[in-house]
């Protein structure tokens, strides 16, 4: 299994800290957690990033979304994003970035797993 480098932005501290146990537990590692799209931005430029997981919803005005299209814009990270928002519209916007995933919150471990296997195996 390929060991890989994740950056977690999520607006929620206890969000942020479960989600960092999970990837940990899988074997990766967390390079990096923000709460905000402009914060992000600031903190992926020039790290060895594997994989950004993002919720929707950040701190801030810009969404996850915004920070989803960003990255495959000028970074060329693959991305995953986690959210309780189910909603068609929102998901299609998402789904136009091209993530890895979109999971529903609470991210399960085999959800979650699936998903970093996809870029495991690129």
């Amino acid at each position: 299994m390929l060991k890989l480098n994740i950056f977690i932005v999520e607006d929620s501290p206890i969000i942020a800290a479960a989600l960092k146990q999970l990837v940990i537990k899988l074997g990766h590692a967390v390079v990096g957690v923000s709460e905000s799209y402009e914060d992000a931005v600031v903190q992926l430029e020039g790290k060895d990033i594997d994989m950004v997981i993002t919720d929707i919803m950040l701190s801030g005005k810009k969404s996850g979304i915004d920070l989803g299209a960003y990255i495959k814009k000028y970074l060329n990270i693959p991305v995953i994003y986690q959210s309780s928002i189910t909603d068609t519209r929102i998901v299609c916007d998402a789904m136009r970035t091209e993530p890895v995933a979109y999971l529903v919150k609470p991210v399960r471990s085999v959800e979650l797993s699936t998903a970093l296997m996809s870029v495991e195996a690129a």
